[in-house]
């Protein structure tokens, strides 16, 4: 598993801070890599909620603003 969905971090955060489980148990009760990143997740939604696991696409400027801009 390459990419983790938003709503699959979400699944997995809930069920690391409702059952207090470590990481090793989530990784295994999930069948995902143990180098996937379970402690920044729990950490975003500390701060943030349940949006600061949802993915924020970077802004694309076209070449035209940019050099609006520069001017």
């Amino acid at each position: 598993m390459s990419k983790c969905t938003d709503e699959f971090k979400l699944k997995v955060v809930k069920y690391c801070l409702e059952r207090n489980h470590n990481k090793a148990e989530i990784w295994k009760y999930f069948n995902i890599p143990k180098n996937s990143r379970i402690k920044i997740w729990i950490q975003k939604y500390r701060e943030h909620g349940a949006e600061g696991l949802i993915k924020r696409q970077k802004s694309s400027y076209s070449v035209e603003f940019k050099e609006k801009m520069i001017e």
